[in-house]
């Protein structure tokens, strides 16, 4: 923090603060008397009960009061230091700032930003200059009001337009803004040009950054869509864009849809969806979620492409929020049809067909499930042991709450183990392993090098094994290991003795090793060493496979992917087959 606000000035704040003038910015209040009254923001109903004095508020219906610092707080969501942020600037004040230890941002950028937000929204209104953008937006289905509302504007061609317009501010400031870059030879241009431009706002309502998009036939070189650069005071991870637009409804915002696009937004608006927000060119992280949540946001519905792609983002969007959702906070899935996106959705069928999507959107705990035991076979044993690991670690970070015993109650069921098998394991998991690192699946050492050694000394118990088992054999065994060096040689050379073994290894590390194995003297018969073998064998195979299985399962709670998880469940699938099959015979 850049240092404490000082007690005095916060009770100078709260003494020439009215308290009518601050709520009824938000709530369309109606004098009686010495009070004035509306509809109450914190609950629903018809008629007044929510009424306002000159030191507060009093809501008759649901028992909410306070301050003009508390409505900002318990509306907004708002910490005690941005509510008194929220105040000052209302109140037309620069809060003081007691000595502190962190950096402290430069509030002259917030100026620079938005004086860049009206000369941009200067030449969108523009007669000849913003013309064609203005027809861009009309065809996209934009009004007026919406375009004003977010504050639309436009930056036209050219490399130098923004800085020259800004001139007087110094190129210092516009590079520091995010507004003017520098290439390689030191010389210095506008970011944005030849785009529409849609400023971004912090939770107070300030510009921090821009995004802007090539329209029409519009020839802007670079990408479709470009954001301003990460600054001290913009980061595009956490930023939401449209969220303060949508907290600045009359009521409380306890509900979001967060789309993939400022269009989006802006589309769902003009058709009086006013609560869409979106990422900035990044995916839903958890640190939007957490933005979200602390803003007393209860419900998100996550809006995303019926295709792989959407459906992977959506995976990824169930680990971000998990760690964040507690008691009485709900995520929700919306994946649309092929083709479809919130922009074309609602301009092609309206807003009845979106506020149904929205309301038939998949909740996050049948989502999760859905997906872990897509293409699990949960009949059998493997395929029920692979929907528990893959599970685990994700319902490890779920807090405690009516969420995380349902999906424990699910999976247990699904799993046919007990509940409290299943709370053992996420309690193993939370634990942490030596060295801080996951523990990972253990070498079958010991059991290969017993294999080994029976190879060395009988090389002709390969031949106890059926061809199909040496080729798995050599198979599982091809990763550089010993035994799968001396298998990979013997499976083509069946009848090769112990000294045409060793021979073939002089000048390799492996020789003395399998030398002292040669030389170790034995008890059993070569016959009790080919029984030995034979039954080994399959279990070192088993060994191999679960590790491997391990290791897929990492991959696939690790990259989310849905390959990886249908990799996995394939080969949970084989092995059950495996298992069947030998147990028939």
């Amino acid at each position: 923090m850049a240092g404490m606000i000082p007690q005095s000035f916060i009770n100078g704040l709260l003494e020439r603060t009215d308290p009518v003038d601050v709520i009824g910015r938000r709530v369309q209040l109606r004098k009686v008397g010495n009070r004035h009254t509306g509809l109450c923001p914190f609950h629903q109903e018809k008629t007044p009960s929510f009424h306002v004095y000159p030191d507060g508020y009093h809501c008759f219906g649901c028992g909410a009061h306070g301050s003009a610092l508390g409505f900002l707080m318990e509306l907004d969501g708002l910490t005690f230091p941005e509510a008194v942020e929220a105040l000052a600037e209302i109140a037309g004040l620069e809060v003081p700032r007691e000595r502190g230890t962190g950096p402290k941002i430069d509030s002259s950028v917030y100026d620079t930003l938005e004086a860049a937000a009206q000369r941009y929204r200067q030449w969108l209104g523009d007669g000849a200059e913003g013309a064609q953008a203005r027809a861009y937006l009309r065809e996209r289905g934009l009004g007026a009001e919406t375009i004003d509302r977010f504050g639309v504007g436009l930056a036209p061609a050219g490399w130098d337009r923004l800085k020259t317009a800004l001139g007087t501010l110094g190129e210092g400031r516009l590079v520091e803004a995010g507004l003017v870059a520098k290439n390689e030879r030191g010389r210095t241009y506008d970011r944005f040009r030849d785009r529409v431009v849609f400023p971004i706002r912090n939770t107070r309502g300030r510009v921090i950054g821009f995004g802007g998009r090539v329209f029409g036939t519009a020839s802007a070189d670079g990408p479709k869509y470009l954001n301003s650069p990460d600054t001290p005071h913009f980061s595009k991870g956490r930023e939401l864009y449209g969220l303060y637009e949508a907290r600045q409804t009359p009521r409380r915002l306890d509900s979001v849809i967060v789309v993939e696009g400022y269009m989006d937004v802006l589309a769902l608006a003009e058709h009086g969806i006013d609560n869409a927000v979106a990422t900035l060119g990044t995916a839903i992280g958890k640190a939007h979620f957490e933005k979200l949540f602390q803003h007393r946001i209860d419900l998100v519905t996550c809006c995303f492409d019926g295709d792989d792609a959407g459906r992977n983002a959506a995976w990824k969007a169930v680990d971000a929020a998990f760690p964040a959702l507690s008691a009485g906070r709900q995520l929700r899935f919306v994946f649309l049809p092929d083709g479809e996106d919130p922009d074309s959705l609602v301009r092609r069928h309206g807003k009845a067909r979106f506020d149904a999507q929205i309301e038939n959107a998949t909740p996050v705990a049948a989502y999760f499930l859905d997906r872990l035991r897509a293409g699990v076979d949960l009949d059998a044993v493997d395929g029920r042991a692979l929907l528990r690991d893959l599970a685990v670690p994700h319902l490890a970070v779920l807090p405690g709450g009516a969420l995380r015993d349902v999906l424990v109650a699910d999976l247990a069921r699904l799993c046919r183990i007990s509940e409290q098998q299943l709370e053992q394991a996420l309690r193993d998991h939370a634990q942490p392993s030596r060295g801080g690192q996951p523990q990972r699946a253990a070498q079958p050492s010991k059991l290969g090098n017993r294999l080994l050694q029976i190879l060395v000394k009988h090389p002709a118990a390969l031949r106890c094994l059926d061809d199909a088992t040496r080729e798995r054999l050599a198979s599982a065994t091809a990763d550089g290991c010993l035994l799968g060096v001396v298998v990979a040689y013997l499976a083509g050379q069946p009848d090769a003795d112990t000294a045409t073994l060793l021979g073939r290894f002089i000048g390799e590390d492996a020789h003395e090793q399998l030398a002292r194995m040669a030389a170790a003297p034995s008890l059993l018969s070569a016959d009790a060493l080919g029984a030995e073998f034979a039954d080994g064998v399959p279990r070192f195979l088993g060994e191999r496979e679960q590790h491997a299985n391990a290791s897929l399962v990492r991959e696939a709670q690790e990259s989310h992917s849905a390959d990886a998880l249908r990799r996995v469940a394939n080969a949970a699938q084989n092995r059950e087959r495996r298992l069947r099959s030998r147990n028939s015979m």
